[in-house]
């Protein structure tokens, strides 16, 4: 988005705000009368100062009939003000280069007269047009002219109008952050003078740069504070264009494109009635911008093609050319000026703050090169420090690997080979006639029980190992109860048949949210480790029920139990294989196996166990 123009009538010496029609009508008559030059030249200045609020064309006409008499009964004063303010109205034109033409005429007759306040005021107004042109080095140059005689009245008003001036320039530069410090600081002063109309300009120029920062909120809130303190006010058109222009930039940039449509049109209203080509070409080229964020390439099309033909019809290349020789030329008669300004003072102030300058900047690099190294060093300090964390807990997950290797080694060469030792004696024994049928029968039960817990092993060693080399995650869905444990008690009914071991139910929950298999080989272990544990015709009951958020399925027995001791062995995954009530051998497989797989649903284990008094283990389930 382009910067907008902006509004600086404060620069005007004479710059009256207020249009009064009837006023206008008597000095229209009043200068068709006959009358000496001196009145005559004085109801043609009210005239034109009357027109530049609404018809810059016509003000421009009147300005030249007061220059024209100015010289012919030698009023230096006015002839320089005559200038000024035809500079001023073909800025209203964005006639650039007869703006700078009496813009510099104005500055020679007020040096010349030595009219100081004047003479800022010229230097401001030269500036800004520079401004206009994106000249901002020049711009700068001029306020900075300004600045040093301002200094010199102390005259804080027009010091604010060159910081309100210098501030748009650092925005059109896009040094916002200097804009602000500038703009505030003009605004500080013209809110201390209570100074209306300079305050609204000053709003709509700060509105503007937070624009230019995105800061769109902040911009509305300076427009909406200026419509409320111009409520009530006979402002000028040109001052309106430029406001609703401003607002209308605004809120496109803010995406309420509705009422921005609304802001611009209202600008083209007053621009073309106040005869401000500049503006209306302003409000053109932000509609093209408007539409084409909008996606409307049509009227993108029309507004950019009414920018071009204003802007082609206002200004040229050669025009432009012109601009720049006239400005070269004052600048090389300024010259001694400029260098009267330069005096020892300034000189020596200025040394000592580049010397200020060169220490403060080598203390700031070197504590930048301070604060860098230190950084670095920190950083490899905490790569180091991540580095170690990650080995320690390598470590520490190769040496539960080397435990889990070991196990299994065990189970394979001592547990897998025993039961079928067992297989290979009754089978050997079954062919002998000698041998009493009692000795058969029991030599069978073994068998079948070895067998039995060998494929029960076998069972938890695949399951084991499909986890461990798969590392696959578990599906969670609703798991029926019911299916679950008859499943589980038909797996064990064989081994509970052996010693006529009785298993109860009590299952106050239907469904679960689990993996089916990762249940069923937890409840299967749980339960074939509780009839191990039992004695002859014991009970064992499996219980479901719902404690809090949870779904509790546990298995409980009135087995051996067991002590502290073996309590916290079985939590660390230390505990070897122990010998059932009836010789029933085990791999140690079984609870750890429990333990890994209930981790993959987000579940855990849970164990309660007195020497003697049987054991309960608990399957916590989150519902």
């Amino acid at each position: 988005m382009r910067k907008l123009f902006t509004l600086l009538f404060l620069l005007s010496p004479l710059f009256n705000f207020a249009q009064n029609n009837k006023r206008l009508d008597s000095l229209l008559i009043e200068a068709d009368k006959e009358q000496p030059d001196s009145s005559r030249m004085k109801v043609y200045n009210e005239i034109g100062f009357i027109y530049t609020d609404n018809n810059a064309s016509k003000a421009i006409d009147y300005f030249i009939k007061v220059n024209e008499i100015a010289k012919k009964i030698s009023k230096p004063l006015v002839e320089a003000n005559s200038h000024y303010d035809l500079g001023f109205a073909y800025l209203l034109q964005a006639n650039y280069e007869k703006s700078l033409q009496h813009y510099i005429l104005a500055a020679k007759l007020y040096e010349g007269m030595n009219d100081n306040k004047r003479l800022s005021n010229a230097y401001m107004s030269i500036g800004n047009l520079h401004f206009e042109n994106n000249d901002i080095p020049k711009a700068s140059q001029y306020y900075k002219l300004a600045e040093t005689i301002v200094l010199k009245l102390n005259d804080s008003l027009r010091l604010a109008n060159v910081y309100n001036s210098w501030g748009n320039a650092q925005d059109k530069a896009k040094n916002y952050d200097a804009a602000l410090l500038y703009l505030n600081k003009a605004y500080s002063i013209y809110k201390e003078k209570g100074d209306l109309y300079s305050m609204v300009n000053i709003l709509s120029n700060l509105g503007l740069t937070y624009k230019h920062l995105n800061r769109t909120e902040e911009a509305l809130a300076n427009f909406e504070e200026i419509k409320r303190r111009i409520a009530g006010q006979d402002l000028p058109k040109d001052v309106l264009a430029m406001l609703y222009n401003n607002i209308g930039a605004t809120y496109s940039q803010a995406g309420r494109y509705q009422d921005a449509a609304i802001a611009f049109d209202s600008s083209i209203l007053f621009s073309k009635q106040a005869n401000v080509a500049y503006v209306l070409m302003e409000n053109y080229s932000n509609l093209s911008d408007m539409y084409r964020a909008m996606n409307n390439p049509a009227l993108e099309a029309q507004n950019l093609r009414k920018y071009y033909q204003l802007k082609d019809s206002l200004f040229s290349a050669d025009s432009k050319n012109q601009l720049t020789q006239l400005d070269a030329d004052y600048q090389l008669q300024k010259k001694n000026t400029e260098l009267a300004l330069k005096d020892a003072e300034v000189v020596k102030r200025n040394s000592q703050r580049n010397i200020l300058l060169i220490i403060a900047l080598a203390i700031a690099l070197l504590l930048v090169g301070l604060a860098f190294f230190y950084s670095r060093i920190q950083k490899k300090n905490r790569v180091l420090s991540d580095q170690n964390i990650i080995i320690n807990k390598q470590n520490s997950e190769l040496q539960t690997l080397n435990n889990v290797k070991d196990r299994l080694f065990s189970i394979i060469s001592h547990d897998l080979r025993n039961p079928l030792i067992t297989l290979q004696s009754y089978l050997s024994l079954a062919g002998n006639e000698n041998l009493p049928s009692e000795k058969k029968e029991q030599y069978r039960l073994q068998t079948t029980n070895a067998v039995a817990q060998t494929s029960n092993m076998l069972d938890n060693l695949l399951a084991w190992a499909n986890m461990q080399i798969k590392n696959t995650r578990a599906t969670i869905t609703p798991v029926d109860i019911d299916e679950l444990v008859a499943d589980s008690k038909s797996g064990a009914e064989a081994q509970a048949s052996q010693k006529q071991v009785i298993i109860h139910n009590n299952l106050d929950v239907t469904t679960v949210p689990g993996d089916y298999n990762i249940l069923s080989i937890a409840l299967r272990n749980l339960l074939t480790n509780a009839i191990k544990f039992s004695d002859k015709e014991g009970n064992i009951w499996i219980n479901a029920q719902k404690i809090d958020d949870t779904v509790v399925l546990s298995v409980k027995d009135e087995g051996i139990g067991m002590n502290e001791q073996q309590l916290q062995e079985l939590k660390t995954q230390q505990q070897a294989s122990s010998t059932g009530t009836a010789g029933e051998k085990g791999t140690g497989l079984g609870l750890y196996l429990v333990q890994e797989l209930l981790q993959k649903i987000n579940a855990r284990l849970e164990v309660s166990s007195a020497t003697g008094q049987g054991s309960t283990f608990s399957i916590v389930i989150p519902n």
